[in-house]
């Protein structure tokens, strides 16, 4: 699903409307469309249908450039290394997620959290798995579990990014994702402030 112009105008309207918003079940069309200056029947006819939709939409539009150099990077892969993947993942995809931060807050907010996580289980999911195979004799857990706590683990730190007040920008908290990516709860706890 490629989104344009018109349909990131419907997303910043949709993001406004949220902020003023006690409730997202109070959210409707109607009130994005008046957000937008058009009627309701107008973004339904020609761009969609419902909340849902247009959150399903939202996914898409923040998820469509991450995935799309993923899958570059990935197919100019000879040998699959997690510290390539974990710093081609700081270095070009943060600052994707980074210029899409107004959405993704609202996402990791809780509006839309269960949807959103699901959407990017299942888009991930395959694309991770030879970074997996092979280690289950040694963890002694599925191939699956570990894609699953990979990806959670990776949306659980730029949520807490996202929802900071002010999040740092890619290029100072790429350091610090690498070293949370990379460092168990074990190791947080136990540095020593020498």
């Amino acid at each position: 699903m490629q989104c344009n112009e018109i349909d990131e105008r419907i997303f910043t309207a949709f993001v406004l409307v949220i902020k003023e918003s006690s409730s997202y079940s109070k959210i409707t069309l109607i009130s994005v469309a008046n957000k937008l200056g058009m009627s309701r029947q107008a973004l339904y006819k020609t761009h969609y249908q419902s909340i849902d939709e247009l959150v399903i939409a939202l996914h898409y539009f923040i998820d469509q450039n991450p995935q799309m150099k993923l899958k570059k990077f990935l197919s100019q892969q000879a040998a699959y290394q997690h510290t390539d993947l974990i710093h081609f993942f700081a270095e070009e995809i943060l600052p994707d997620l980074y210029s899409k931060r107004q959405y993704l807050q609202i996402l990791y907010k809780g509006i839309a959290c269960p949807p959103w996580t699901r959407f990017i289980m299942k888009s991930y999911i395959d694309i991770l798995e030879p970074y997996f195979k092979g280690s289950e004799a040694k963890t002694g857990l599925s191939v699956e579990f570990m894609m699953q706590l990979a990806v959670t683990q990776t949306l659980t730190i730029i949520a807490n990014w996202m929802n900071q007040p002010k999040p740092e920008n890619p290029a100072t908290f790429s350091k610090k994702f690498i070293f949370l990516i990379t460092h168990s709860i074990n190791d947080l706890i136990s540095i020593n402030p020498d």
